[in-house]
């Protein structure tokens, strides 16, 4: 299954890369407070003199699954999400590996910012999900596709909120 969203920021492109990205405060913040997840770990970040910057993180959301996902996931999950800096676009690009069904379950996302004007952007991402899981690969799928939907939009809202807090909006 493939899909995109788009939400607007109140932030340039390169000043989002730059100031908002990868402070360690606003991941911590997003994933706590705007998120709502349980855990949130950052495993491993790298940031080479060239950009191409890679993060490794640890987290585990609160899980609202359907009765036949929950019955196979139990009470939760956790994933790690494995990502990377393209520079020449750039883009963050990640492959998410739930402690769960890793070998039937397959998670690619990818975002990047469009500038839509002086201090705003659209922050657009591409979501590539496969489940193959007899029976219920499309029941999953959907689950997955309305929570990607769900948190996005949270994390969007969340990051112009943090923008504004920091006096980074329209930057």
């Amino acid at each position: 299954m493939k899909f995109s969203l788009r939400h607007p920021y109140m932030i340039e492109p390169e000043a989002f890369w730059r100031d908002v990205f990868f402070d360690p405060a606003y991941n911590e913040a997003l994933y706590r407070e705007g998120l709502h997840f349980e855990a949130f770990k950052v495993l491993e970040e790298s940031n080479p003199p060239d950009g191409r910057r890679t993060r490794k993180l640890a987290v585990k959301p609160k899980l609202d699954a359907p009765g036949p996902i929950k019955k196979i996931l139990g009470d939760s999950i956790d994933y790690i999400e494995d990502g990377r800096l393209d520079i020449s676009r750039p883009a963050w690009i990640t492959k998410v590996i739930p402690s769960k069904l890793a070998d039937k379950v397959n998670i690619h996302n990818e975002f990047w910012l469009e500038r839509t004007g002086p201090g705003r952007s659209d922050r657009v991402a591409s979501f590539d999900i496969e489940v193959k899981i007899f029976g219920l690969g499309g029941i999953f799928e959907k689950f997955l596709e309305k929570t990607m939907r769900e948190s996005y939009q949270q994390a969007a809202d969340f990051t112009n909120l943090w923008l504004e807090r920091k006096g980074l909006a329209g930057k």
